[in-house]
């Protein structure tokens, strides 16, 4: 079974291969594909914000590395690994800056980097935790629910990468309906679900009783199952840490190949219906009159515009030094992103860990194929000003194409 979901995989990365709207569906299912060939799973602690989830796994890892507070603390993603002790802060720009670990705060701290004003992507750890060893990544996400909508948006959006959930509650609060929508977000893109009741520390035994039956039934309502495993733990005296880690990781080890096929299975048919409403978006593009068009591709060249002039502008210093010149790149390759998803609906993939700038090139220069490219592409994707009809035909026909193999995929993936 997993050498069949891991073939569905592979034939749906060399269908989107050929097609540039779909760039970044095409990244999803390559990096997809690498996580079934390597059998490497993401474990994720989720919930909403103020349950603990940042203390639990520190508690997890037997180690203080996270910050924790009173107020929401976590304002992005944190991945922890196996390895040599080290820590690594990730920008939209492409920079990786190492930090200390007592460094960490100010860059995944909700005070301190308030709304992410950094643009951190992720802080990276790596540290020789017992429970790393089995070939994992154990993350820490942002609370949704809290007032920072960014938090929010980070934790959903990383609930896609994960296999494995670790779902923290706390016994200072009922069941909400933030808890519940998220909950149901997260089954359709996790295979394998473990439930922390935290903060069992501060109520009486008979309470934490009454609170578990009820989380139990009303759990496997939302998950639509029959049964589901509670951990009551306290995260702030280590209570009950040992046998929720040990159930986590004895299910992983005998069940890895699995759990990796069913979240797979559940991550690719979300990557082909993203695909699908991608080239639906792309269908409505191509319904814009020509004036439509004029008027947009005359938008983004101005837009090319401005950033030439910021480039030129830069200081000679600055123009010079490879670095800065490789991160500005990446920079511009990120608005450059989001000023095609504001004017066509549609997303324009960058890899933005590779540089386009080469040893002594000018930087303007640079940038200015970076733009040409894009407008060159984007000539290509929408047919623009093309008078040939057979060309046109052929490539509507492509698309169809494209359609009823993406319909057709949906319906072969089976969980």
């Amino acid at each position: 079974m997993e050498n069949s979901i891991l073939q569905k995989v592979k034939d749906t990365e060399k269908l989107f291969e050929g097609y540039e709207i779909i760039g970044n569906e095409l990244a999803r299912v390559t990096a997809l594909r690498e996580k079934l060939e390597q059998q490497h799973m993401t474990v994720s602690v989720i919930g909403q914000f103020k349950r603990g989830k940042s203390a639990l796994v520190n508690g997890i890892l037997g180690r203080d590395i996270l910050p924790v507070g009173i107020v929401p603390v976590t304002a992005v993603v944190t991945t922890v690994d196996y390895g040599d002790e080290e820590a690594a802060v990730h920008f939209a720009n492409g920079k990786v800056e190492k930090v200390a670990f007592e460094e960490i705060s100010a860059f995944v701290n909700e005070q301190e980097n308030r709304d992410n004003h950094l643009n951190v992507t992720k802080v990276a750890i790596k540290c020789r935790s017992e429970f790393l060893k089995r070939n994992l990544t154990f993350v820490d996400t942002p609370g949704v629910g809290s007032l920072h909508e960014k938090n929010s948006e980070e934790a959903y959006a990383f609930v896609k990468e994960s296999d494995a959930v670790i779902f923290t509650l706390s016994v200072d609060s009922p069941i909400n309906q933030i808890e519940i929508d998220f909950l149901k977000n997260a089954r359709e893109h996790a295979a394998k679900f473990y439930f922390a009741v935290n903060k069992i520390d501060v109520i009486l035994p008979e309470d934490l009783k009454a609170y578990l039956d009820y989380c139990e039934k009303f759990i496997a309502e939302i998950m639509e199952v029959d049964k589901v495993m509670l951990f009551p733990v306290s995260a702030k005296t280590g209570q009950g840490i040992e046998e929720l880690k040990e159930a986590v990781l004895t299910e992983l080890s005998a069940d890895t190949g699995n759990i990796l096929r069913e979240s797979a299975g559940l991550k690719l048919q979300d990557i082909v219906r993203s695909a699908l409403a991608e080239v639906t978006l792309y269908r409505k593009a191509l319904s814009m009159t020509g004036a439509e068009f004029d008027e947009k591709f005359a938008e983004i060249k101005e837009f090319f515009k401005k950033i030439h002039q910021e480039t030129e502008s830069l200081p000679p210093a600055l123009k010079d030094n490879g670095e800065v010149a490789k991160l500005h790149a990446n920079d511009v390759k990120n608005r450059l992103t989001a000023k095609v998803k504001e004017l066509f609906g549609i997303d324009y993939h960058y890899d933005i860990e590779l540089t386009s700038i080469e040893p002594g090139e000018d930087i303007t220069e640079a940038v200015d194929k970076i733009c040409q490219s894009l407008e060159d592409t984007l000539n290509s994707i929408f047919m623009y000003r093309e008078e040939n009809t057979y060309v046109v035909s052929k490539r509507i026909y492509k698309l169809n194409e494209l359609v009823r193999r993406l319909v057709k995929m949906l319906s072969l993936i089976h969980i």
